[in-house]
């Protein structure tokens, strides 16, 4: 059921060992917008409410280098996403004839993560950041899901990242299970993409739900009626030691659980992606403004 993560010699984590100095947290993230404003919004919190010494580690890289990353006590805590570590790190299947609902994917992960990594799973977000297909609205009349696209595929161009072109739950599996052959197909970095189906130079991308840029840019999500995508719920998991060492980090993150819906964080990656403000402004400007601390 589970899987052993290979050591990852020559990644991005180029940290500083700081595993056994327990009054050390390191909040670590992936390298995409949603995840560096998650990275410090919590390192904001947590040092202006609790006594620990917080360093942030922003843009680390991907679920395996980060879990990685705290398997060598190097990173202490970071969001994750149910479904991705359903799949890629339990390296679980899903049977899209009857798909677990979202609580039992999320037993499943808190329940592994704490046998195989002395891992905890905390009180999820109030969103999922789930993998999507996106095409612009003016093309979607005769497109009601992801089924529909079957027959016109061989006429259009898909743009993704390099990480959805390699994941368990990313594109061949995804061709294979919905029959696509598509006309092209386009590998680009993940902030191009939104831009190149808005200048017509794809017609259908690898979304994140959450990602601003889809109202923005007029795009519409494709329902994914065969169920290949599992739910994506967020959640802070943090190293069972530390976790001991500081219960108060559990209290903080439970008060800004209920405060991250999908429209809030969508809004929060907008002033990003689309106003151009910096990912730690808007984080902290966030925390101000809803009191978890002080300006």
């Amino acid at each position: 059921m589970k899987k052993s993560l290979p050591l990852l010699v020559g990644s991005a984590l180029l940290l500083s060992a700081c595993g056994d100095d327990e009054d050390t947290v390191v909040v670590g993230g992936k390298d995409f917008t949603e995840q560096i404003i998650l990275t410090h919004m919590i390192a904001d919190l947590l040092e202006e409410n609790t006594d620990a010494n917080i360093e942030r580690e922003v843009d680390v890289g991907s679920t395996d280098v980060l879990t990685q990353g705290m398997q060598d006590e190097d990173i202490d805590l970071y969001v994750e996403y149910t479904g991705t570590s359903y799949i890629t790190v339990l390296d679980e299947e899903i049977d899209p004839e009857n798909p677990p609902e979202e609580d039992e994917i999320y037993d499943a992960v808190q329940e592994a993560y704490n046998e195989e990594f002395d891992i905890s799973w905390l009180e999820p977000f109030e969103f999922e950041n789930r993998y999507a297909l996106a095409m612009r609205e003016e093309d979607t009349d005769d497109i009601d899901n992801q089924s529909d696209l079957v027959d016109e595929a061989e006429n259009l161009v898909i743009g993704h990242n390099a990480d959805f072109a390699e994941r368990p739950d990313g594109l061949e599996p995804m061709n294979d299970m919905y029959g696509y052959e598509w006309g092209g197909n386009e590998q680009m970095d993940e902030g191009l993409m939104y831009d190149a189906l808005q200048n017509e130079e794809v017609d259908v991308i690898s979304a994140f739900t959450t990602d601003g840029r889809i109202p923005a840019f007029d795009l519409e999500i494709i329902e994914d009626d065969m169920n290949y995508f599992p739910p994506y719920y967020a959640a802070p998991i943090i190293r069972n030691d530390i976790l001991d060492a500081h219960p108060e980090i559990e209290e903080e993150l439970a008060e800004l659980a209920p405060l991250l819906t999908e429209e809030t964080m969508a809004d929060l990656n907008a002033q990003v992606d689309i106003d151009t403000e910096l990912e730690e402004v808007v984080a902290n400007d966030f925390l101000v403004e809803n009191g978890l601390i002080e300006e």
